[in-house]
C-alpha cells in the first residue's frame, strides 16, 4: 500500500508533501500526547519522550546526510549558473 501511496505523489508537489506532512504528524503526535498525558504513568511518558526524541534525531541524522550529499551538486549548479550569466 505505501508503495502505491508513494508512486502517486507528484514529483512538482513533493517539497509542499513534504513539509505539510512533516508539520502534521509532528503536530498530530503533540495534541495526542497532551490529551492523554494525564492517563498514562510517569514512567510511561518518560519512556515514550524518550524514543520519540531517538526517532527525531534519527531524522535529523538522516536529514543532514542528504543535505550534504546534495550540496556539492548545488553548488556546481549554482557556479554553472554563474558562469553562463558572465559571458
Amino acid at each position: 500500500m505505501r508503495k502505491i501511496f508513494i508512486e502517486l505523489i507528484d514529483p512538482e508537489n513533493l517539497a509542499s508533501f513534504f513539509v505539510d506532512n512533516s508539520n502534521r504528524q509532528f503536530q498530530l503526535a503533540r495534541e495526542i500526547f497532551e490529551s492523554k498525558a494525564s492517563k498514562i504513568p510517569e514512567r510511561d511518558i518518560e519512556y515514550m519522550l524518550k524514543e520519540y526524541a531517538l526517532g527525531l534525531e534519527r531524522q535529523l541524522s538522516w536529514t543532514n546526510v542528504k543535505i550534504h550529499e546534495i550540496k556539492p551538486r548545488l553548488m556546481a549548479t549554482t557556479t554553472r549558473r554563474k558562469g553562463a550569466k558572465m559571458q
